[in-house]
Order: structure tokens, then C-alpha cells, then sequence
């Protein structure tokens, strides 16, 4: 039983579908999953290319490395988009000190960890996370009209 599921779960279309989807789960911040993710993924990449475990552990620091300083262009490209938040006019006094405590780095050790440990999806959400915005957009307001006469037709039915 066990080698039948790594037989499906060391291949290649997994490993795409685990990467795919730390990435969704990055752009939708559930960076818990994308941690589990990544390190599933991982540790299929690794069965599957079957490269020396020195090789592994030069890649971890590596990996560690670039994860601390992406971790530090993530921050200040956060920081930044929160600062300019308390530049809304109807944000209240309390609302803007909120948001100035949430964005302080002890607040977000958590956050800054899993940027560090996930950097490659953190990277590539920040590079199609656009696109994936677009199309959220797409089926908010261009679509909308659509999904609601298919959501009205369906449960007319059920009255």
C-alpha cells in the first residue's frame, strides 16, 4: 500500500501540483499550508531527482540565505503598503495604531518566518500575483451577472 501512494506521489506532476499550490496558498496568506506545502515538496523533489544529501544540505543554507534577504525585501514592501493605508483620511486615531502595532516586526515573527521558509512561493505570488488579482476581479465584476443568473436558476428550483 505504502509504495503504491509514493509511487503516484514521487512524480513530477505532484510535485507541480504541491508547488502550484504553496503558491495559491501564499497569495491567499494561509502560510501554514504553504510551509506544509513546500516542505512536502520538497521532500518529493528530493525522492524524485534522487541528488546526494551533501548536496541537500549546501542547498539548505543556500536556500536559508536567500530566504533571509527576500525576507527582508517582503517586509519592506509590506511596511510600506501599510504606511500608506493610515494615509486613508476616514481612518480613525485607534484604527491607524492598530495597524501601526500589527505591522511591527515581534507582531509578525510569525509572518516573517514563513517568508523566509516558503521565499520561492512568496517570490512567485509576488511575480503572478497580479495575474491570480485579475482574475479574482474578472469573476467579482465582469462575471458576476453570470454566476448570479446560474445561482438565481439553480435554487429557483428548490422553492
Amino acid at each position: 500500500m505504502i509504495e503504491f501512494i509514493l509511487g503516484y506521489a514521487i512524480t513530477l506532476p505532484f510535485l507541480v501540483i504541491l508547488l502550484f499550490a504553496g503558491i495559491l496558498f501564499e497569495h491567499n496568506e494561509s502560510r501554514g499550508l504553504a510551509i506544509v506545502s513546500g516542505i512536502v515538496a520538497t521532500v518529493v523533489a528530493y525522492f524524485y531527482f534522487k541528488f546526494p544529501i551533501v548536496y541537500a544540505l549546501y542547498g539548505t543554507g543556500v536556500y536559508a540565505v536567500v530566504g533571509v534577504v527576500w525576507s527582508f525585501y517582503r517586509y519592506k514592501r509590506y511596511v510600506v503598503k501599510q504606511v500608506e493605508k493610515t494615509r486613508n483620511p476616514g481612518m480613525t486615531a485607534s484604527q491607524k495604531q492598530t495597524l501601526i502595532e500589527r505591522m511591527h516586526p515581534t507582531a509578525m515573527l510569525g509572518t516573517i518566518t514563513a517568508w523566509i521558509l516558503i521565499w520561492p512561493f512568496s517570490v512567485l505570488d509576488n511575480l503572478i500575483g497580479d495575474i491570480i488579482n485579475s482574475v479574482e476581479h474578472l469573476v467579482k465584476t465582469v462575471f458576476r451577472g453570470v454566476y448570479h443568473k446560474i445561482y438565481t436558476s439553480a435554487v429557483s428550483q428548490i422553492k
